[in-house]
């Protein structure tokens, strides 16, 4: 074998020069000489002894990485530790338990390595390290000599699909083809998800439409892609179409399309699924209940929501944000708020969506009580480095007219964004500080942050408090320069009031 790999971040080969290369080496090779040397790599005997070896047993109970360390002393005190069972059950355990550096510390030192410890490695690396180390990794297998197998190709892909990186994810695609995966229906499935989240959906469907088969899994692929990117009557459409070829959608299906349902406002269709479910016996599963949950709650019927809701037997943070989110969706604030409260009583810990669903029902509401005892909250969950959980907070104390608790938090706020800006500028128009708020626009544009629609609509009633006619005329320049034709002359801007309700429902849009 080739020298050790180290736990340090190894470094970036593009597969483009690793596929020729590949190509060439394997032409040079003997075919049974390496046809012997896949067979003596790809299998390792393991004595009888070794096999029924009570440690072996032990390590298949560990349920946690403290137990694995527990039992190593033991696999070395019984010269088990360079057998390769042992060696691929270590580099396993580590693997599964998000230890890449000590998964490594096991692999590196193995001096013959099976190709299911690169299998295993580079599974570890896909899932638990970037996607540059996880490429380099499969560069050096190819370097190594070890044969790719088809779920090499489906745990980049899947990685590349996360991190919405096509490029890279394009290059996997090529391999396919070079290893003669092309048409593997499970491969191919990747190759829709990784189109579909780099929001290329249209390729994603040329891809489907391509597929010489489609199982279930390659159907709810499209099927999430399309309601993820938008596309909610589209994704509705295939849906249909794929009961239609004969394909029962499984509760994968369900949770993906009750989201189109939702965007759309389709009441009609989303009882009808929910029949559906209960036909099919998956009305005991929490993901689709939570579907439903937020379904009846976008269509209006936030009663339904909380009886399904209620019904549950156990229910996820998800589920909990979900009906809180259909009491801020349909107007009852202070609904949200007691179903929070009752959430904390319970122990289940929020995230970053609940608090921002609170701070908007505590802005709505005014309650500054209850906000303070959120911002508190953000400090115990360790949350104040979530730019857009402080977004929501800087509203909420601008509605509750404690502005200048909201302009310290924004000044101390790192990696300010848009939204940032507008519930700053728009705080203080909205508390009668119209000088403050022209004077942050003007920072803005200082600091070359280009503002959008909502940041005009923040700032044009503050140059009509002051009725200040060259600044008007700016504005006027930004809006057409910028592209929001609002259709405002400068004269009109003087003029112009926005109602402020009207102004809060435009920035909390954007939260």
């Amino acid at each position: 074998m080739s020298s050790k790999l180290r736990p340090s971040p190894l470094p970036y080969t593009p597969l483009s020069t690793t596929i020729i290369t590949t190509a060439a080496a394997a032409s040079s090779f003997n075919v049974q000489h390496s046809v012997a040397n896949l067979q003596r790599r790809s299998t390792c005997h393991i004595p009888a002894h070794i096999y029924n070896h009570p440690s072996a047993i032990l390590l298949e109970l560990c349920t946690c990485i403290k137990e694995v360390h527990q039992f190593i002393p033991l696999i070395v005190k019984n010269a088990l530790y360079n057998e390769h069972l042992f060696q691929t059950k270590l580099v396993s355990l580590f693997c599964k338990f998000g230890s890449l550096r000590e998964a490594s510390r096991v692999f590196d030192p193995i001096p013959d390595k099976v190709d299911a410890l690169y299998h295993t490695m580079l599974k570890a690396y896909a899932r638990n390290s970037s996607l540059d180390n996880a490429f380099s990794f499969f560069s050096r297998m190819n370097i190594d000599g070890v044969p790719p197998i088809i779920y090499n190709f489906t745990y980049l892909l899947k990685a590349c699909g996360d991190n919405s990186d096509l490029p890279k994810g394009k290059q996997i695609h090529a391999q396919l083809i070079v290893n003669g995966y092309a048409s593997n229906v499970f491969a191919m499935n990747c190759i829709v998800n990784l189109y579909a989240k780099s929001r290329m959906i249209h390729e994603a469907y040329k891809m489907f439409d391509k597929m010489p088969e489609r199982d279930l899994v390659c159907w709810n692929t499209i099927i999430a892609g399309y309601s993820q990117n938008g596309l909610a009557k589209r994704a509705l459409h295939l849906f249909i179409r794929m009961q239609e070829e004969g394909r029962s959608p499984d509760p994968v299906t369900v949770v993906s399309v009750l989201p189109a349902c939702a965007d759309i406002g389709s009441l009609r269709i989303g009882k009808s699924i929910h029949g559906y479910v209960v036909k099919a016996g998956f009305q005991s599963l929490v993901n689709v209940l939570t579907a439903l949950v937020d379904v009846y709650s976008k269509c209006g019927c936030v009663g339904a929501a909380r009886l399904i809701f209620d019904s549950m037997q156990f229910r996820t943070v998800v589920s909990w944000n979900s009906m809180i989110d259909g009491y801020t969706h349909n107007g009852d604030s202070k609904q949200a708020l007691q179903l929070f409260q009752e959430m904390l009583n319970e122990g289940v810990e929020p995230t970053n969506v609940t608090l921002m669903q609170a701070l908007h029902a505590c802005a709505d509401l005014g309650d500054l009580v209850e906000g303070e005892f959120i911002h508190k909250l953000l400090y115990k969950l360790q949350l104040t480095s979530d730019v857009s959980v402080m977004n929501s907070l800087i509203s909420m104390y601008c509605k509750c007219k404690r502005i200048d608790i909201a302009a310290e938090i924004f000044e101390n706020l790192q990696g300010k964004t848009l939204v940032s800006w507008n519930a700053m500028v728009l705080g203080y128009a909205q508390n009668g500080r119209v000088t403050e708020a022209l004077n942050l626009f003007c920072k803005m544009h200082l600091q070359d942050i280009r503002p959008d629609s909502f940041t005009m609509v923040s700032v044009i009633p503050a140059l009509a408090e002051l009725s200040v006619l060259r600044q008007a005329k700016w504005i006027h320049g930004l809006n057409m320069a910028t592209g929001h034709n609002f259709k405002l002359n400068p004269q009109n801007l003087l003029k112009f009031k926005v109602p402020e309700d009207v102004q809060g429902s435009a920035v909390a849009r954007r939260h």
